[in-house]
This record gives structure tokens, sequence and C-alpha cells, in this order.
């Protein structure tokens, strides 16, 4: 799991917005340049690779860094850093060779040496630094074999290589950098890569300017800046596109969305993208004595209950305005062969009736207030948190509590900033929340998250199953792709037996930009979103209108 959905409000009148970007060159450039300018609702959390977790950070590191290999629009990998690849009939040596034209930001060449070095950076350190540990704790052998070819060899064939989901650091800049301060305060402030584009300038909470490698290895891009614009709220966001100030905006509220839909505006194209997301109904689940949330969700009748109570195609329809399909299981169905589809009669659809018989059966009477109690007096209530920045998921907190409600379940909304949030769940300190993943392309992430390991760290619903647990290491091992996909499905079922979250929802990437400036806005995968995406091709091929 690369990266959570998240928006984070930052409070920026756009008059300073606006005096800013005029005080940092923006405006002048404007005029003189091809700026890109995206517009945003949440901060870049930080410069540090180890550090990012979120679409927009993961964003700003895929314009500045590059992985070994890229995806075309059909999700297979295609050459990045590496320009070709072998494994050994075994599977357990790869061999990569690298382009051989490559320089780093700072005019130093890019070598096989750095590729080693990042690896083992990250797989020697005690932190698990970042996202990225998983993807090279397999490694157990790298070598140099000349300047721009290097081998890894695994200790167990590794199911999705080459897809090595790590941005490569220059070793004569990290080299110098302590893991654990890479793991906790390192800023990154001037962070040198291979890509297409590098920061040049930052101001935490306000905007991340970035300008064009000239000696990008595949080609300078014809954009000379992007400007990614954070903005206090989406409807401030929505008429800076209206008026031109901005030329795409990202992960728009279904709201806000909508109305852009609906007032057609001339050369404003609205995108509703397939996405590899979800949104969902998380509970505490953890079994341990320092957990802090309510033990009646421990109870697999409650959470049951819960899923049978909610009525996700009208809360689709009404918190999500429309935007979103039915969510069932952990991979999202933009990934098709990986995604288990259920059987119509295997769901747990919308069924009031259903719910109060499953909570009679387990105990919980009615009381004289309404709100079903347990065998020992303990009333079935719980708080259900949803973030500031999302009034779409507010909606349907609000929604949810009345469906509840009708069962014998009384819920109160607790309505936090996202920091917070992501704290109090660190802590185990919570009953309920709606939040979401963004899921990569290969499925080991999104499951990683639900693996006894991840508690207190990916973990966000503190699950644990043996049975689970063993079968994730096996399936990163199983190169028959037939016979992992069903291993793969036979976790999904065990999740989604097991009811950790309810999916509210498999959501799609709301998406709006302006082609009165640019063309060559590219969609990847082929039915998915233009930025804040696997690739950074529209970066890479946008080009001033003729």
């Amino acid at each position: 799991m690369r990266k959570r959905k998240l928006f984070t409000a930052v409070l920026i009148l756009a008059v300073v917005i606006a005096l800013i970007l005029s005080l940092a060159g923006c405006g002048q450039v404007a005029e003189e340049k091809n700026v890109l300018r995206v517009g945003m609702t949440r901060e870049v959390e930080s410069l540090n690779p180890m550090l990012v977790w979120s679409m927009q950070g993961y964003e700003v590191m895929m314009l500045n860094y590059n992985l070994l290999i890229s995806w075309d629009e059909d999700l297979n990998p295609i050459a990045n850093l590496a320009r070709d690849w072998e494994a050994d009939e075994d599977g357990m040596l790869w061999t990569f060779y690298l382009h051989e034209d490559v320089t780093w930001h700072d005019g130093e060449p890019f070598t096989a040496e750095d590729v080693k070095f990042t690896f083992e950076y990250i797989r020697d350190s005690e932190e698990e630094l970042g996202y990225f540990y998983d993807y090279v704790a397999g490694m157990e052998e790298i070598t140099v074999v000349d300047e721009h070819t290097v081998t890894i060899k695994t200790d167990e064939p590794l199911a999705w290589m080459p897809q090595i989901w790590v941005p490569i650091l220059p070793k004569h800049i990290w080299e110098e950098i302590d893991q654990e301060f890479a793991s906790s305060e390192f800023e990154n402030e001037d962070p040198v890569g291979t890509g297409p584009f590098r920061v040049i300038e930052h101001v935490q909470g306000q905007y991340t300017r970035l300008a064009a490698n000239d000696q990008y290895f595949k080609g300078r891009p014809e954009l000379d800046e992007v400007i990614l614009i954070t903005y206090a709220n989406a409807d401030m966001m929505v008429e800076a596109l209206k008026r031109g100030e901005l030329d795409i905006i990202t992960s728009v509220p279904a709201a806000q969305f909508k109305a852009l839909v609906d007032d057609a505006v001339p050369d404003i194209v609205t995108l509703a993208a397939s996405s590899p997301s979800f949104s969902e109904l998380s509970f505490n689940v953890w079994e341990d004595a320092a957990s802090l949330g309510n033990p009646l969700l421990l109870d697999h009748a409650v959470r049951e209950a819960f899923e049978y109570a909610i009525d996700r195609d009208h809360l689709i329809e009404v918190a999500f305005y429309g935007y979103g399909e039915f969510g069932t299981t952990l991979v999202p169905p933009l990934y098709d062969f990986w995604h288990l589809k259920l059987n119509d009669d295997e769901i747990r659809h919308f069924n009031p009736d259903k719910a109060k018989e499953i909570l009679d059966n387990a105990g919980y009477a009615v009381g004289d207030n309404g709100v079903r109690v347990s065998a020992d007096g303990v009333p079935l209530s719980f708080e259900l948190l949803v973030r500031t920045e999302s009034p779409d998921n507010q909606k349907a907190a609000m929604l949810i509590k009345e469906w509840l409600n009708t069962v014998g379940i009384e819920i109160t909304i607790g309505v936090i900033d996202e920091g917070t949030l992501t704290d109090r769940i660190l802590e185990s300190d919570f009953d309920m929340f709606i939040w979401g993943w963004y899921v990569d392309v290969d499925p080991t992430s999104i499951l990683k998250i639900m693996t006894t390991d991840e508690i207190q760290s990916w973990s966000d619903c503190f699950y644990s199953n043996p049975e689970y647990d063993a079968m994730h290491l096996r399936q990163q091992r199983i190169l028959d792709w037939d016979e992992r996909q069903q291993m793969i499905f036979d976790m999904q079922r065990i999740v989604y037996d097991d009811i950790p979250y309810v999916l509210l929802s498999y959501d799609p990437e709301l998406q709006a930009y302006r082609t009165d400036k640019y063309e060559g806005w590219t969609r990847n995968p082929a039915l998915g979103p233009v930025i804040y995406t696997n690739t950074v091709e529209t970066y890479e091929r946008l080009q001033p209108n003729q």
C-alpha cells in the first residue's frame, strides 16, 4: 500500500497564495515559460521519499526521481532507468541493464552503484525505511557487474519482480545520511534525482515548484516548470481553474466535481477516471490489552451487523454524488486479474432486518432508550471518526449514523484533522473511522497492511490472522500467476469474511483540466487519470497548443 488517498486542508487565503507565488517569481515565469499549475487541497508533507505517504507527496517524488521500471497503459512493466532486464530459470537471479546516458540533477553520472546502494541502504536499515522495505527485503545479494549492469540474487523467487517500487537515490549524497535520521528528521530540502523535473522551491503547506531537467535521459520535457499549489478549500481551487490560474485540479471532492460537470465550462475537461483506490470503514479489531478501542467491536456479529445496516448504494449516490462503485474485496477492480469478484449471494447487501436478527441472536437486547446492550449491560455505542478535510466522508458518516440507529447501534461522530487521526490510529485510540487507500500495481502492498507485523505500523485496523500472514509470505514467492491469483483470491476472501473493514466504495480519481493551453494529457492506465497515477507520462508529454 503505497499511499493514503487523503486531503489535508491548509488555511491559506487565495490572496496570500497569489502574493507568495508572485514573490517567488511565479507570476513572471508564467508569462515567459511553459508552466503547468496543479491545484490540490492538501500539502506535500515532505521531500524525503522515506517520509512521504500521501498521493501528493508521491507525485513530487515521482517527478524528481525514477524507478527502475515504469508501466504502459495496460500495466505491463516497461523501461525506465533500466532499459532491459532478464531472469534465470529459477527466477532468483535478475539482471538489470541500465541506460548509459543518465545523470543526476547535479551533473554526477548515474551508475549501477547507485542502484546497489539504494537497495542495500533500505534493506539493511533497522528502521524499515519508508514504504519500500518489503521490495528489497528478499534481495540476498546485489552485485555491480559493470557501470551499467546490476544483478540481484533473491533468497527465493519474488513474484512481483521486476516491479521494484523504489525510487533510486544518489549514492554520493545519501551515503552521508544516517538511516535513523533519514527515517525521522531528514528534510531533503534540495532533492537530487534523475527525474524529468527537479524541486527548486518548497514552501511547506503552500506550494512546491519544480523545474525541467535539461539533461533528462528520455528527452527534456516541453514544460519548463511544474507548480503544485495547495488551496484552503475545493471551492477556491475550482474557481482558480475556471479563471485559468490553474491548468489541472486533482482529487476534487464529489460535490465540486459534479458542479463542474453540470457547468460544462468551455476548455475544461472533467475526468472521473478509474482508480485503484477505495474508501473503507475501518474497525479497531486489536485484541491486545493495549487497545483503546471499544472491545465490543471484537465481536464478529457486531461488525457483520454494521455491514448489513449500511446502504452503500445510497451512500455512494448521496455522499459521493454517484461517483464510486460498491466495495467488497481488498484489491480494486481496476486490477482485474487480482480482484476477487464475489457472487451476489456472497455479498452482505443492505438488509437492516438481517442486521437486527444477527444482533438478536448474539444476545444484544434493545434497551429502554432504543440502544442495544450486551449481556453485561454495555451499550452498543461507538465513536466514528472522520477527517475535517473530507466533506464527502462527513456526509457518509451522518448517513451511517442514521442507518445504525435504526438497528439499535448508537454512533457519535468525531470530526478531526488527518494528523490527529493518524496519531490516534497509531495509538489504537479509536473505535472506527472512514479513510482510504491507493493500491500499487502489484497486490502485495495492499495485502501487507492486513498482516500482524504491520500492527502499529501500516495497519490501520490492527487485524491479525496467522493463516493470512502465512499466505501473504507464500504468495510473494509463487511465480505461476494463476496459482498466485488463486491464493490472493483466498486472502481477500479471508479478510472479507473476518470484516476488519467495510469497504464503502471503490473510488474514481476526480480530476479537471484545461485544454486551451496544453495538449498531450495522457491517461495511465488506459482508463485511469492523467496525473496522480503510476507514471509521470503527462508531465513528460505535455506541450503548448500550436
